[in-house]
């Protein structure tokens, strides 16, 4: 009877917390660079646009295609509320996917309750994150899908199989971090199901790719594809982003690494004083960096926590499968959820695993489940796991790029029909006007630089140029081409001051950021200013134009 009352209290509490990001957190925050990152091109698609051929992107496209679908179902009055408000409600879902797939594959060894997983789950995965479109979120979206279809039987239909392919694909197509996703999926089927059924996968996922390729030839063509999704980062860029960063890219606590490594000999060697073995050792380091991984969500770094608590994942697993062989397959369902988890932490920028702390949080239940057994007490899993809960909601009281929550009270409903429902800073909600206003004065033959992607979503127009953002990495190594079009006497740009006083997170050389918007402001004519922009129309310099030189982020 208590576990039941227990699973109902858990079960009301998750839906609650999920209305509080629907009614509330998903109002306020408005920044003017990822945020619209992904709405601008699914703009461009729902208006009858090609991927490739009409504008340039640096990624494969399904998520593009799939916040599309959004734009065009959804009503326009409030309608970036409602795409923030069903990202929220898909986010959601896939932790509730995610725990039901462990239940599925682990039924015996999942001893906490499974709703309060994924309340965990939730919160500490989104942080501050306003689930706005992402290809990352979209990315986990499909592979914890396939994951939830495979874990629903020990021998898959050949239906099954074709969906946990098409989903698999859909995944890989989302960013390339997700392009192994396929492969993990083939070779968990393979070891779980048999040659036969990874052979029949292998051929369902071929179909879709042949399937995805004929359809980009028809549409714009593999060269255009090949050339604008490969050459933007640099080998070291997934060496740090995918390794090094899990070991050594630690600038506040590098000092405490090397205490980590000797306490995890400590803890092994004097209790019973046995000899040093390999897997051991690799077991206790994984308990040690398990603890300070925790210790580190009281200082709300969750960040770094969720970076150690995957490397403490992958030694207890290693050192699991080092003991006994022959549990190997047991641990193909926690492997297959790393690579999902290393899948999300692939980036330029928000280069962590922690948008799938539920899979992390589920794989350290299952290795770590006799330690936990031990020290398991209900009230203090529930008392430290309140305390975690709000530290890691607190994040939301200073939205990604934004400023504190108490100062967001500036309606974006005057700016577009589109923002209605939204909050902002009053800098932003003016700028926003300005930019409204610039619009009705000069038509729509107009280019915002170097940020806002956004803009034409929001004003119901469309860009004159290929590109939406115009930082170096978003226009293919092209500058020429764009500088070419926003010379035309037609074209009117509205460059942002804030390029220039600086922004959070804006690179000290303005060259590194975006060549176009420097090149402009030393070369193109200036006819008017206003409080946020400077218009230029028509170049009256002529120096060389800038190219662009790959350059690693690290």
């Amino acid at each position: 009877m208590k576990t039941i009352q227990a699973n109902s209290i858990y079960r009301l509490l998750f839906f609650l917390i999920l209305a509080v990001y629907c009614l509330f957190t998903a109002r306020y925050g408005f920044e003017t660079w990822d945020t619209g990152y992904i709405p601008g091109y699914s703009w461009r698609i729902a208006n009858g646009q090609d991927v490739y051929k009409d504008f340039v992107y640096k990624a494969p496209p399904s998520t593009l295609y799939f916040q599309a679908i959004f734009i065009k179902i959804l009503p326009e009055i409030g309608q970036f509320y409602f795409i923030k408000v069903t990202n929220y409600l898909l986010f959601a879902l896939q932790v509730v996917l995610a725990v039901k797939s462990f239940t599925n594959f682990y039924p015996q060894q999942i001893k906490f309750n499974k709703w309060a997983l994924m309340i965990l789950g939730l919160v500490i995965s989104l942080l501050n994150f306003t689930a706005y479109p992402w290809p990352t979120t979209d990315g986990l979206f499909f592979s914890v899908i396939a994951l939830y279809i495979l874990s629903l039987s020990k021998k898959s239909s050949n239906l099954q199989l074709l969906a946990i392919a098409l989903f698999c694909v859909l995944s890989s197509l989302t960013k390339q971090s997700f392009y192994l996703i396929p492969f993990g999926f083939l070779f968990a089927i393979t070891c779980l199901q048999g040659i036969k059924k990874g052979l029949f996968f292998f051929l369902y996922l071929v179909l879709f790719l042949l399937l995805f390729l004929s359809w980009v030839a028809y549409t714009s063509s593999l060269h255009e594809f090949l050339e604008q999704t490969t050459g933007e980062t640099l080998f070291k860029d997934l060496l740090y982003s995918g390794f090094l960063d899990y070991i050594i890219t630690y600038p506040r606590i590098s000092v405490f690494i090397p205490l980590l490594i000797v306490c995890a000999f400590l803890l092994f060697y004097f209790p019973k004083q046995k000899p040093l073995t390999i897997p051991g050792y690799l077991e206790n380091l994984s308990i040690v960096l398990l603890v300070f991984s925790f210790s580190l969500c009281f200082f709300r770094d969750f960040l770094i926590a969720s970076r150690i608590a995957m490397l403490s994942t992958v030694l207890a697993v290693i050192s699991k499968i080092i003991k006994d062989w022959k549990r190997f397959y047991y641990f193909i369902p926690i492997l297959l959820v790393l690579l999902i988890a290393w899948s999300c932490s692939i980036s330029m920028g928000y280069n962590y695993p922690i948008f799938f702390s539920t899979g992390i949080i589920l794989s350290i239940t299952i290795l770590f489940a006799e330690e936990l057994g031990k020290v398991y007490n209900q009230k203090l899993f529930i008392f430290t796991g309140s305390i975690i809960l709000v530290l890691a909601y607190s994040s939301n009281l200073r939205p990604y790029r934004e400023k504190p929550v108490s100062e967001l009270n500036y309606s974006l409903t005057e700016v577009s029909p589109k923002l209605k429902y939204l909050m902002t800073n009053k800098d932003t909600g003016e700028k926003l006007l300005d930019l409204k206003s610039l619009i009705k004065k000069y038509g729509n033959n107009y280019i915002v630089t170097p940020s806002f992607p956004m803009a034409y979503y929001v004003f119901n127009t469309q860009s004159v140029l290929p590109a939406d953002w115009l930082k170096n990495n978003e226009i293919n190594r092209n500058p020429e081409h764009i500088l070419k079009i926003a010379a035309k006497k037609e074209n009117f740009i509205f460059f942002e001051k804030s390029f220039l006083e600086g922004e959070e997170f804006m690179f000290e050389n303005r060259e590194d950021f975006s060549v176009i918007a420097m090149y402009i402001y030393r070369n193109f004519k200036k006819t008017d200013e206003t409080e946020h922009f400077i218009i230029y129309n028509t170049q009256e310099k002529n120096e060389i134009y800038p190219t662009i030189a790959r350059k690693s982020v690290h």
